[in-house]
């Protein structure tokens, strides 16, 4: 079998060499611009960050396509066949470096260390009334990276309550409710832009949103007016709409969000190679690889 690697912008080599190290025979080809029909047409499975527009056309033998991250919204292009498998890696340390990433910025809110980091800028020594933290926090998507950033927070002493679509309680209830929301959902069609004016409205004053998700999640022109107004008291945004951001991107300059360029945590090469590899191995013997999503659902 033919595997394509369509990484970009991560380097091909960065997952080839790993992919090797397990099985040297493995043939891999690595997606060029100038990729030939003849190529691609040799293709069964792809490991990809996105596929580019009219690429899977050229590829009639494509039965599988891995994802190299949790996420797979950007392999759900309309040209995919629908017999064409889709999967993502599941990776623990990866899901723990996120809620790592999350506890940070939660704490660094609720303990108000940016007050404390403008004080320094200014000279003041100056000590603010601080309670033990036992802010209210939502983390909307409890699937296996929501799950172990709910369980992070509750260790170290947030009221931590969990939202999917399979919840009681409606979305609105929940923003209302807490004083931080924490977005993990997977990005879909019904959760593109979810998180808008609407929903900021119904999050309490002051309160803080924390995104390790997708930027699409977010309508980030009506973040930015809630936290301008004072509605939000800001954002820690690991991912944005547009990545990488540009140096004019409204974004940058907002007093109470904190921009970090999508590093929350990333898997190892070794941990999407292993995966990968046993992928390949049960589409050799006719079986379903491991964590195939639903399509229809997008995760």
């Amino acid at each position: 079998m033919k595997t394509l690697l369509v990484t970009a912008p991560m380097p091909a080599g960065y997952f080839e060499g790993a992919i090797r190290a397990i099985d040297p025979h493995i043939d891999l080809i690595e997606h060029r611009d100038d990729i030939g029909d003849a190529e691609l047409a040799q293709v069964d499975a792809a490991l990809a960050w996105r596929l580019p527009s009219g690429l899977v056309g050229r590829m009639p033998k494509l039965k599988w396509v891995c994802a190299v991250s949790a996420g797979v919204e950007k392999l759900l292009v309309p040209e995919l066949a629908r017999h064409v498998m889709v999967s993502r890696i599941v990776d623990v340390e990866q899901a723990e470096g996120i809620a790592q990433f999350v506890v940070l910025m939660a704490l660094r809110h609720a303990r108000g260390l940016a007050q404390y980091e403008a004080q320094q800028r200014d000279r003041q020594w100056k000590r603010q009334p601080v309670a033990v933290v036992r802010s209210r926090v939502a983390v909307l998507g409890m699937g296996a990276m929501g799950s172990v950033v709910a369980r992070l927070l509750t260790q170290v002493g947030f009221e931590v309550s969990g939202w999917s679509r399979r919840s009681e309680a409606s979305l609105d209830e929940v923003l209302a409710a807490n004083e931080i929301v924490v977005c993990a959902l997977p990005l879909t069609a019904e959760t593109d832009g979810l998180l808008d004016a609407r929903a900021f409205a119904r999050m309490p004053r002051g309160s803080y949103l924390i995104n390790i998700a997708r930027g699409s999640h977010v309508v980030e022109a009506d973040l930015i007016d809630a936290v301008q107004r004072g509605h939000l008291a800001g954002a820690a945004l690991d991912v944005q709409r547009n990545e990488p951001m540009l140096a004019d991107d409204p974004l940058w300059n907002v007093p109470g969000i904190t921009i970090t360029p999508h590093i929350a945590a990333q898997s190892s090469p070794r941990t999407i190679a292993t995966q990968f590899v046993a992928g390949l191995r049960c589409l050799e013997r006719g079986e379903v690889p491991p964590q195939t999503v639903d399509r229809a659902r997008g995760y």
